[in-house]
C-alpha cells in the first residue's frame, strides 16, 4: 500500500488534521507519514549569522511536533514515520508526495474564526486543487 502524507505544523487545526490522517491510515491499513516543512526565511534577520541558528531551532521544533503526532498515531496502532524538510512549504510538500508515491495528502485549513493564518481557507483549497492536478494524489482538506 502507498503511504498517506499528513502535512502538519502544530496548533488546533493541525491536531484535527492529524486525527483525520490517523483515521484514514487506519481505515486503509497503510503507513502514515507526518511531514513538517520549516522555512526560516519568513523572519527578516538583521544579522544573517542568526539564520543557521533559527533553522536549527525550527528543525528541532518540527521534530518535537511530529514526535507528538507520531505517538498519538502509534497509540492507535498506525505505523508512522516523520520527515522535516526545509524551504518553501508547498513545493516541498509536492516534491515529497511524489518522492514517496503517496496515496493521499491530508492538510489543514484554518477556520474562519481562528487566529490569522499564513493561508486563508480559499487559498488552501486552491493549492489543494493544484496539488491534485500536479500529482494525481487525493488531497483531503480538514477544516
Amino acid at each position: 500500500m502507498r503511504p498517506i502524507v499528513c502535512a502538519t505544523r502544530g496548533g488546533e487545526v493541525s491536531r484535527r488534521t492529524q486525527e483525520r490522517a490517523i483515521a484514514l491510515a487506519k481505515e486503509r491499513d497503510t503507513e502514515l507519514i507526518f511531514l513538517c516543512v520549516v522555512d526560516p526565511r519568513f523572519v527578516k534577520l538583521a544579522d544573517e549569522s542568526l539564520a543557521a541558528s533559527l533553522a536549527d531551532e525550527l528543525q528541532r521544533m518540527g521534530e518535537s511536533l511530529l514526535s507528538i503526532a507520531q505517538v498519538r498515531a502509534q497509540k492507535q496502532n498506525v505505523m508512522t514515520r516523520t520527515a522535516v524538510l526545509h524551504g518553501t512549504a508547498w513545493q516541498n510538500i509536492e516534491d515529497y508526495v511524489r518522492k514517496v508515491n503517496a496515496d493521499a495528502l491530508v492538510i489543514g485549513s484554518p477556520r474562519t474564526d481562528s487566529m490569522p493564518q499564513a493561508f486563508g481557507s480559499g487559498h488552501v483549497q486552491q493549492l489543494a486543487e493544484e496539488m491534485r492536478e500536479n500529482t494525481g494524489v487525493e488531497v483531503v482538506v480538514v477544516t
